[in-house]
């Protein structure tokens, strides 16, 4: 039989197409291996986040003062890791912005070796989130973590020292209530933050609330910078995305707003943290655990915008 002159230059094209898809098969299984990898991988350590904020009310004695945020351990197995950034960072204030427990339970010991590892070398200050707001056993949390050296700020102020300066810190108790809350509720978080204020504009203020989704209800009540967590991240982080899922008005969404990063869209800024929790529920992707530090920078007056 004569064999067809064109048929073998055709079958070598086939050949060559054949190889260089295999060529590319083979290089996505690699990276979504690698991928996959990393992201194990980094599910398992705690990242730090920085962030330098300058402000004309920070006093000179505050310039470079470091606030630790911590917000949605859920008892996650972090505890010795995240002591061991508190001694490198050496911060001045350690902030806990609720759902150190995960319901059904009311455990924290992860907390607690925080809490035990600092012992009284960091003043230490939390608010609850809804993990502890929903909580049957929210009192016996929030007397432990007293016992532990945790100073619950549940709609209560203090003031933060430092040389003869000081600023000021307000922390709001989670509302207790699934999205979305209602009109009656935020009206009362107004009105403890009013009623909390110190009532001077020069005072630099900030404000620890746990659901960072109520920013656009909190920017215009008179403080300074809110420190927020609660949405996790929106769990999946896409390379120039915004985090991918949260919840609304009582349902998941879709690239929610307010759920990483720092926002300035009025009165007050807010930074909030992606959290350090690890739940097999809840699974991160692209988005490791952190925990957030700020470093405050006193800003003249004729330098801001």
């Amino acid at each position: 039989i004569m064999e067809s002159p064109s048929l073998c230059p055709m079958i070598k094209r086939v050949i060559k197409a054949g190889i260089k898809m295999l060529a590319i098969l083979l290089a996505l299984a690699v990276l979504i291996t690698a991928a996959w990898a990393w992201n194990v991988y980094a599910n398992k350590h705690v990242r730090l986040t920085e962030y330098s904020f300058s402000h004309q009310d920070v006093p000179a004695s505050f310039d470079g003062y470091k606030i630790l945020l911590l917000s949605d351990l859920h008892e996650a197995p972090f505890g010795e890791q995240i002591l061991d950034i508190i001694r490198q960072e050496s911060p001045d204030v350690i902030l806990f912005c609720g759902d150190l427990v995960q319901l059904p339970g009311h455990e924290f010991e992860q907390t607690r070796v925080i809490a035990q590892g600092v012992g009284d070398s960091i003043p230490m200050y939390a608010v609850s989130g809804n993990h502890e707001s929903q909580n049957d056993a929210y009192w016996d949390i929030v007397g432990d973590l007293w016992d532990e050296g945790l100073y619950w700020l549940e709609n209560d102020s203090v003031w933060l020292e430092k040389g003869d300066e000081r600023i000021y810190l307000i922390g709001l108790q989670d509302c207790g209530r699934n999205d979305p809350v209602d009109e009656d509720t935020l009206e009362e978080m107004a009105w403890t933050i009013e009623e909390h204020h110190p009532g001077d504009a020069s005072v630099f203020i900030l404000l620890l609330n746990h659901r960072a989704n109520l920013y656009p209800f909190l920017k215009d009540t008179g403080v300074d910078l809110i420190l927020s967590g609660h949405l996790h991240g929106g769990l999946v982080r896409l390379p120039f995305v915004k985090g991918v899922f949260g919840r609304e008005n009582g349902e998941t969404v879709l690239f929610p707003d307010y759920t990483y990063g720092l926002y300035d869209e009025g009165e007050a800024a807010m930074i909030v943290t992606g959290g350090c929790d690890r739940n097999p529920e809840k699974p991160r992707v692209f988005n490791q655990p952190e925990v957030v530090l700020i470093t405050l920078k006193r800003a003249e007056a004729e330098t801001l915008e």
